[in-house]
């Protein structure tokens, strides 16, 4: 009760300043002082002029006096625009708070008059430090890194990323503590502790990635709800500002500035994908926008629209003064039988007296833009599918597992080859038998031991086997088909256990103690299982005893 009696009490405030004419709009003298309020946060626009000034502080100090709400003018400040610098400090004297600049922080986004610098958004750099502490990283594995790398760290920007677009260098910035994190666990790293590209982790699992998100796209499809809000949300008092002084049709008129411009390269991206509903026409784009087939005008009659003056027009004027108004006078014998074809389609068009409407695929059934399976559709553009990763993320192997699944499978393991060629060992050669270059291949399925270990599970491992093929190893009929990917991936995984105690704690693991440890993990990862399917874990644990 007490939060919704405090808003009654701001909403007087509010009235008190809109309604004193002595308070001027900085802009309009007829329009009202605007005033922005959320929670107890208050912004108040007005005139630059000492009389203003006093008018408010005196509206203020009555206010104060009414209510018994006291205002601290020691946290506020005061931010003057274009004024003279003789009357600044009569003003400040007068508000008796401090003097500011931009970029201002207000509802936790940084406000500014110019485009926004990197230093700027240091305190959400600071904010992403802060949950990179060195004792968080040594508690989790790279797999839990990668949760909180997703789930919290880029969920700090999210808020930000919906309203502004960030410099390419906060997004360097933030990326190399991302990646730092993931490999190492500290605030800093070298490319060589690195085991995968970046541009690699970033791509979604389907498509062969770790599935970090690109902040770059993710900022792109955020923001791309701001134009969604303009052209569909009637209830926003930014969007019905922006209609008032724009041409949605093309996002062109009196307002500009650094982030108007960012909002109008987006456009082209918005249009493709979006279908409108024509009604007046005015906020749809002739030639670019998709309101008449499954194409954009522009596609379907390329040299057509090279014919045009410009190509800016909305359906309005083109259907109101026709299209061959808005041509050169001399067109091509191709272009003119376009433009015939294209008579035969607008001469079905009628306009209605009603605002058009747009619809998506990325939109839920409320209206609201859906963003996740955009990002999804941006980063699978140009990239091959995941293949064999991706089946190794669907099983039902442990996180830790299914990310030595990923390193496997692209061949960047430790093993000491991958080693050599980083020039961090000097010999390549199998620790285990002593033969052959310790590879991954090798590690796992040619050296003698893991050779022997295969066979006794009586799984036939064929001669051209590659890395990349690990999910074609065929199955014997001993082992059951379901999850059976499952139980690849838990030989190999102690098989890399095993070499890793041998060679850096000088363990002796016998072809008996290794099945023993598959058993004990079988019966473990057995609760990971689908309850109707826990029962296999019991027959793995079975073939694994008849191996011994």
């Amino acid at each position: 009760m007490s939060p919704y009696l405090f808003l009654l009490v701001a909403d007087v405030l509010q009235t008190l300043i809109k309604r004193a004419s002595s308070v001027r709009n900085p802009l309009d003298p007829r329009c009202p002082c605007p005033v922005l309020q959320y929670a107890d946060d208050t912004l108040i626009l007005l005139r630059g002029e000492l009389s203003d000034v006093q008018n408010l502080k005196v509206i203020l100090d009555q206010f104060s006096a009414a209510t018994g709400l006291h205002i601290n003018f020691h946290k506020s400040t005061a931010v003057p625009m274009h004024m003279g610098e003789d009357l600044i400090p009569q003003c400040i004297d007068v508000l008796g708070c401090r003097r500011e600049g931009f970029p201002q922080t207000y509802l936790g986004l940084p406000l500014s008059c110019e485009k926004l610098r990197v230093s700027a958004f240091d305190p959400y750099i600071c904010k992403v430090d802060r949950y990179l502490a060195g004792w968080k990283a040594s508690l989790l594995n790279p797999m839990g890194r990668t949760v909180l790398i997703n789930a919290v760290l880029d969920g700090q920007l999210s808020y930000v990323m919906m309203a502004v677009p960030l410099p390419l260098g906060v997004i360097t910035t933030v990326d190399k503590r991302r990646r730092s994190f993931l490999w190492t666990g500290e605030a800093d790293s070298s490319g060589a502790n690195c085991l995968m590209a970046w541009d690699k982790v970033r791509q979604p699992r389907a498509k062969g990635g770790l599935g970090i998100r690109d902040l770059a796209v993710q900022n792109t499809c955020l923001l791309l709800k701001l134009l969604h809000k303009l052209h569909n949300d009637t209830q926003s008092s930014w969007a019905k500002w922006v209609r008032q002084n724009v041409c949605l049709a093309t996002l062109e008129g009196e307002i500009a500035g650094s982030h108007w411009e960012m909002l109008r390269s987006l456009l082209p991206l918005y249009q493709a994908i979006t279908t409108v509903n024509v009604g007046d026409g005015c906020s749809t784009s002739f030639w670019d926008d998709i309101w008449i087939g499954d194409d954009c005008l522009s596609d379907r009659f390329t040299l057509l629209r090279s014919h045009c003056k410009q190509a800016n027009q909305s359906v309005s004027d083109v259907v109101r003064h026709g299209l061959r108004h808005h041509l050169v006078p001399r067109l091509t014998p191709e272009a003119q039988s376009e433009l015939s074809l294209l008579g035969v389609l607008l001469s079905q068009v009628n306009l209605e007296d009603k605002p058009d409407s747009r619809c998506s695929l990325f939109a839920d059934v409320e209206g609201n833009l859906r963003t996740s399976k955009l990002y999804a559709l941006i980063k699978s553009m140009g990239t091959a599918d995941g293949g064999v990763v991706s089946c190794f993320w669907k099983s039902c192997a442990p996180p830790r597992v299914q990310f030595f699944a990923w390193l496997l499978v692209n061949g960047r393991i430790q093993c000491k080859d991958n080693l050599l060629r980083r020039k961090i060992v000097q010999d390549n050669s199998c620790d285990l038998c002593n033969r052959e270059p310790e590879t991954t291949l090798h590690l796992l399925f040619r050296c003698p031991f893991a050779a022997s270990f295969w066979r006794a599970l009586g799984i036939e491992l064929p001669p051209g086997l590659d890395i990349h093929d690990v999910h074609k190893i065929s199955r014997p009929d001993t082992i059951p088909a379901a999850h059976f990917d499952a139980f690849i991936l838990l030989c190999c995984w102690h098989l890399w256990k095993r070499r890793n105690g041998i060679t850096f704690r000088q363990e002796t693991m016998s072809l008996r103690q290794t099945l023993q440890a598959c058993r004990s993990d079988a019966k473990l990862w057995s609760c990971r299982l689908p309850r109707a399917e826990q029962h296999l874990g019991d027959l793995w644990c079975s073939l694994f005893s008849l191996a011994m």
